[in-house]
């Protein structure tokens, strides 16, 4: 029985890292949709899942953020959205039966259907009714091919983020973690683009549901801040993974020059500050998921 809720309870859980770009680092065709490699390269993203696994990491999130109907419409593309988001639940459940295999006494894997914003604008050229029924269908592909729970994330308007948690919840009722994108305004207040605050997102999420709260795709002493601004407001666990660093272009690649022990010296103040699930967003590594589970794998809350 994989009760990932009642775990994350108790002690401290390491989530991976990005996957776009371990994955451009194996070569992989950048001319396609991030989900589409689950259907023409499924060898290399079961191979990053896997890295994943064996550095340590006890969450694995499928490669399925944009595959919602709604984004991939976007690009014409609507109809794969059933295939892509199968294959790609089924890739990282294999890459978990793949390393239970080989690793039987190396503790529960759980798999994270990853569910990330539709591309349009909720109330303005999309209507509620229709953002439910793209996270419902997609949920509903993720949770029939194996998922344990849902990770709702990179989300910057609350109003979507609690539409898909609620359309998720009503859908399977699997767990459900929700994680916005917040930055430092002019003002030196924490928001998402939408103008949301912490307090005012945690408070609405936790009123819809959600069973652990978070915050990914932003700079890590942001984040710790915002760990600690969570963690007033709840005793559940709170997730934190951030990019590694600011992007910066360099030619025709994308580079991050925050490092691997860069960000694990920072691991104690995110804990001190409340974050219970940690993990890595743009620009992280398996590296960097064999430094958290050295320090936090098997660690109890508290300890």
């Amino acid at each position: 029985m994989r009760d990932i809720v009642k775990q994350a309870r108790e002690e401290y859980l390491v989530l991976d890292g990005a996957m776009g770009t371990e994955l451009i680092t194996r070569g992989i065709s950048t001319d396609q949709l991030p989900e589409e490699w689950n259907v023409s390269s499924p060898d290399l993203v079961r191979d990053v899942h896997f890295s994943y696994l064996e550095a340590g990491a006890q969450i694995v999130e499928t490669n399925t953020f944009g595959g919602s109907s709604v984004k991939l419409g976007l690009k014409g593309k609507e109809r794969m959205m059933e295939d892509l988001n199968a294959r790609g639940a089924g890739l990282a459940v294999e890459a978990r039966r793949l390393f239970e295999d080989q690793n039987p006494d190396a503790g529960i894997r759980y798999v994270a259907g990853s569910i990330g914003p539709l591309g349009r604008m909720l109330g303005m050229d999309l209507t509620k009714d229709d953002a439910l029924s793209a996270f419902s269908s997609q949920g509903e592909v993720l949770a029939a091919n194996g998922v344990d729970l849902f990770i709702v994330e990179t989300m910057m308007d609350l109003n979507e983020a609690a539409a898909a948690l609620k359309a998720l919840k009503k859908e399977s009722g699997l767990p459900v973690f929700v994680s916005l994108v917040f930055n430092r305004t002019k003002k030196d207040e924490l928001r998402t683009l939408f103008g949301n605050g912490v307090e005012e997102s945690v408070k609405r999420l936790l009123d819809c549901g959600a069973d652990a709260v978070g915050a990914n795709c932003g700079l890590l002493d942001d984040y710790i801040q915002v760990a600690a601004e969570m963690r007033s407001l709840t005793t559940g666990p709170v997730v934190i993974y951030p990019n590694a660093g600011t992007p910066r272009i360099e030619g025709d690649r994308t580079v991050f020059d925050t490092t691997a022990l860069d960000l694990i010296a920072c691991l104690e103040r995110e804990i001190e500050a409340g974050a219970t699930i940690i993990g890595g967003c743009c620009g992280t590594t398996p590296e960097y998921t064999r430094l958290l589970s050295e320090r936090i794998g098997g660690r109890k809350r508290g300890s």
